[in-house]
């Protein structure tokens, strides 16, 4: 008589794990909050960066709004932090943005920096542009009023963008109740930018031109 033994233990095989799907990266409207970052700080850095040129060469800028109000906010005493251009410090952060987000995005440009590291620097410098743009949108309605600054208005709407994209991501990836943990390194990195800048313009001046 043949009698069927149960397999021993060596004998069975432990089935192999399924492969966990591949972790789809956030996105808004079908494109990669990396690429949209990317392109957003890149608009940033043509503009700073044409701002730089003028007020390092001391050219007129051109000023689409009639009123002279664009010259009259770059060539003021709040144009300069600390000694340094404002568009110059603006240009290489808005730099490091586009460069961070290329990265995030698979392009091996700063090499030794993982996910983590690049998604909470790109947050802090977020946080940091749109903390210094509702500063200076402050300044332009108090210090120059009846002025107009096409330029001040375009950089903080570059700059108010990237702060919600980052945010968006912030929201997507981790949710909400684990973001609070972030939210305190926001409010401090707020508070840093808005001293620092109210210590460098605690001397300054308005000398309007028109």
């Amino acid at each position: 008589r043949c009698c069927a033994q149960p397999p021993s233990p060596e004998q069975q095989e432990t089935p192999a794990p399924l492969p966990s799907p591949p972790e789809l990266p956030s996105s808004l409207w079908g494109v990669s909050t990396s690429a949209w970052t990317a392109g957003v700080a890149g608009l940033g850095l043509l503009e700073t960066g044409y701002l730089s040129y003028l007020k390092l060469t001391g050219s007129e800028a051109f000023c689409p709004v009639a009123g002279g109000g664009c010259g009259d906010v770059l060539d003021s005493d709040y144009s300069v932090v600390f000694g340094i251009p404002l568009p110059l410090v603006g240009m290489v952060t808005y730099g490091v943005v586009t460069a961070l987000s290329l990265q995030e995005n698979g392009e091996e440009l700063l090499p030794g920096l993982d996910d983590l590291d690049i998604r909470l620097t790109l947050l802090l410098l977020a946080t940091s542009l749109a903390t210094a743009s509702a500063y200076f949108l402050f300044i332009l309605n108090t210090k120059f009023v009846g002025t107009s600054c096409l330029y001040c208005l375009s950089s903080a709407f570059i700059s108010f963008t990237l702060f919600f994209i980052r945010l968006k991501e912030l929201l997507q990836d981790i949710g909400l109740a684990r973001i609070q943990k972030f939210v305190g390194l926001q409010l401090a990195v707020a508070v840093i930018v808005a001293l620092a800048l109210t210590n460098s313009y605690s001397s300054a001046t308005t000398q309007l031109k028109g």
